[in-house]
């Protein structure tokens, strides 16, 4: 188990702009405004969901999408440093009209609808993903 102590920096509060791509607006966001680690949470809904649910065995995303209206009912993602930029790493969960619902690791692709987020800085950590041999994935 790896941990690293952070410090609370800038809050920011915004509304991202319909029909903007959910993942792009807060990774440009952050780069706008030099914020390379921090916690995201995200309220509203978009027109079209972009999301993928990892193969843990295969070590592949399987990407889904759904082209319905949805609402954004749970949202938690952080942003830290890949290749050198702010990345936005999610999980969001979609409800459809009828209360079912859908969702998992966030992707490009999600158009807003409307959309309220918060953006907290984290301060004296330095979190930047690598590739992981053990899962496949790129950690901290």
């Amino acid at each position: 188990m790896r941990f690293w102590e952070a410090t609370a920096g800038r809050a920011f509060v915004g509304r991202l702009a319909t029909g903007s791509d959910l993942v792009e607006e807060i990774e440009r966001f952050c780069a706008e405004h030099g914020i390379t680690t921090a916690q995201v949470t995200v309220i509203g809904a978009v027109r079209h969901a972009s999301y993928a649910y990892y193969e843990q065995d295969d070590h592949r995303y399987r990407e889904l999408d759904s082209a319905t209206h949805h609402e954004i009912v749970g949202f938690v993602g952080n942003i830290s440093m890949r290749d050198g930029r702010p990345f936005l790493h999610a999980h969001a969960t979609f409800a459809k009209e009828d209360g079912a619902t859908v969702g998992g690791h966030l992707l490009r692709g999600c158009e807003i609808f409307a959309g309220e987020v918060m953006i907290r800085e984290l301060g004296g950590v330095s979190l930047v993903r690598q590739p992981d041999e053990e899962t496949g994935l790129a950690l901290w």
